[in-house]
């Protein structure tokens, strides 16, 4: 008994330090937390997890969106065209915060924009606030390892809210997937992201 006390205290330990430790540094993932959170899909409505998402796949690109955020309808193209594009070695996940959109707005949101990569609800948040997300569009690139490869902006054409270019002269999210594939080091790993502030519920 006193053995298993022991080894539930130190698994216990482990565990609030690696959390602890997350909150402080945003780039620090386990692979067992963040395989335990579990998602509904949109396309299905059954309860899924990360480890069903990323197929042995190099990167596992999270972008946050919100079927109401203008930006988020707005970058869908460029989010599709970025899937077409890197899908073979990146896999890409939706994700939708919160319990604010049912399955059924989501799948309308998905059909509407024609967006081409699967919708998951994280319905309490965990892997939205384990991740430090917290505005839609943003985005999140892991690599196999759940070692934070980007996070940030989809690119600059948004220089602030309501104040955009015609063309994206930099774009952050495809260069570093680029550069990560190709094994070089990825220049820029973090932009902050503009847009739709993430609710609390």
């Amino acid at each position: 008994m006193k053995i298993d006390a022991v080894i539930l205290f130190l698994l216990f330990t482990t565990v609030g330090n690696t959390l602890f430790a997350q909150q402080l540094n945003d780039s620090v993932f386990e692979k067992t937390i963040l395989r335990s959170f579990k998602l509904q899909d949109a396309g299905n409505n059954k309860s899924t997890s990360i480890q069903n998402m990323d197929n042995d796949r190099q990167l596992l690109l999270f972008v946050f969106l919100s079927p109401e955020c203008p930006l988020c309808k707005n970058y869908s193209p460029v989010l599709n065209d970025l899937q077409k594009q890197f899908g073979n070695q990146v896999a890409f996940a939706g994700i939708i915060p919160g319990r604010t959109y049912s399955a059924a707005t989501v799948k309308a949101f998905a059909k509407k924009y024609n967006i081409s990569f699967p919708l998951y609800i994280d319905p309490v948040k965990k892997l939205t606030n384990y991740l430090h997300a917290a505005i839609t569009p943003e985005i999140i690139v892991l690599n196999n390892r759940y070692e934070l490869v980007y996070k940030g902006a989809i690119d600059n054409r948004m220089k602030q809210l309501g104040v955009k270019r015609w063309h994206a002269t930099e774009n952050y999210l495809a260069d570093a997937v680029s550069q990560y594939l190709q094994h070089t080091a990825v220049a820029v790993k973090r932009v902050k992201a503009t847009g739709c502030l993430i609710n609390d519920f």
